[in-house]
């Protein structure tokens, strides 16, 4: 089977799409040839050599980057048997015609708690629709299929169980946007009052407007006196992530994007204890680790509850690893794409 997939942006090292990079060596070993179309620049170096790797230039205007797009696309279609969009509605609004000419199939992945009209458009459009879970695609159709996430279990997985330190260390990773509310974190820290309790969190500003969110954080941190335990890493590569998520006690993750976050999935991989106000992982999670939104006490105090756990925390841990292994593996969820187009 031959296979052209859309994405954003391949690049084994970015901080957000690097994980792209894993899903297409991953699709790549399922199939005979694996044509990809990245939206943006990128290093895909290291791939396979049956999986071929087309950028587009970042920095063209709209109305020529999708002229080139759909160059691209009429160029691949008569070679591939389907066609794989991941996650922007724009690539099957754009590809879906053209593949409909040459009778492709085409298979969408979206995962969003919003439905507007691309998604509709996108819906439309697809011969099949892929998402991790009911509430990442909330859009009643027969063309649905939940086949879990896609998390490297490989790349995520536990380091030693049990850190030899007195300090609790907390982290969150994911972009500084005011949607992740790490104000309620910050507060959390303060209303602990432990010396031994540091927060780090990873990630940078994904829009130009969060710049100031991110600068109004840092100066919270400040006026609170907890420099020394609230630390902003900024960005860091995608392959750097798991050592720091096994040295981590506690992940936490105020999302409040509705879906699964690809980022507590990571955390559960890595064998980390989770935190979360996610309504989309309320049947995936024991109840003591989902937390009220915006209530910086009520963190504070599952943060506290998570201290004194010793062996259950053990056994926690391997019971979150395995929710992932079984529900939301990359591997598997590689297969469930490739099982479309048969």
């Amino acid at each position: 089977m031959k296979l052209l997939m859309i994405t954003r942006k391949v690049d084994r090292n970015e901080h957000l799409a690097g994980f792209i990079y894993n899903w297409v060596k991953k699709l790549g070993e399922q199939v005979e040839e694996l044509r990809v179309i990245s939206w943006q620049e990128g290093d895909s170096s290291g791939l396979p050599e049956n999986i071929k790797v087309e950028h587009l230039k970042t920095d063209q205007s709209k109305l020529l980057k999708v002229f080139a797009f759909k160059k691209l696309v009429k160029k691949n279609i008569k070679e591939v048997d389907g066609v794989f969009c991941h996650q922007m509605p724009i690539y099957t609004i754009l590809a879906a015609p053209i593949a409909k000419r040459h009778k492709k199939k085409v298979v969408s992945w979206y995962m969003h708690k919003q439905v507007d009209y691309k998604m509709k458009k996108m819906e439309k459009l697809a011969d099949v629709v892929l998402s991790a879970s009911k509430e990442s695609f909330r859009l009643d159709t027969k063309k649905l299929k939940i086949t879990g996430h896609g998390i490297d279990t490989e790349k995520f997985s536990p380091g030693f169980y049990g850190q030899d330190t007195d300090e609790f260390n907390l982290m969150s990773i994911g972009r500084i946007s005011p949607t992740k509310d790490y104000e309620t974190m910050i507060k959390a820290v303060d209303i602990l009052d432990d010396k031994n309790v540091i927060l780090t969190i990873i990630g940078q500003p994904g829009l130009e407007n969060h710049k100031a969110y991110e600068e109004n954080l840092k100066t919270m941190v400040t006026k609170m006196n907890l420099s020394e335990q609230v630390h902003f890493l900024g960005a860091i590569k995608n392959s750097q992530i798991p050592d720091y998520l096994r040295i981590a006690d506690a992940f936490i993750n105020l999302s409040g994007t509705g879906s699964i976050d690809k980022a507590v999935l990571e955390a559960m991989a890595s064998g980390t204890l989770v935190l979360t106000s996610n309504e989309a992982f309320k049947n995936i999670l024991p109840l003591e680790l989902m937390v009220e939104q915006n209530n910086p006490k009520a963190l504070a105090e599952s943060i506290r509850s998570l201290f004194d756990l010793k062996d259950k925390a053990i056994q926690l841990r391997k019971q979150l690893r395995q929710e992932v292994v079984d529900n939301h593996n990359l591997d598997n969820l590689v297969k469930k794409i490739v099982e479309q187009f048969v």
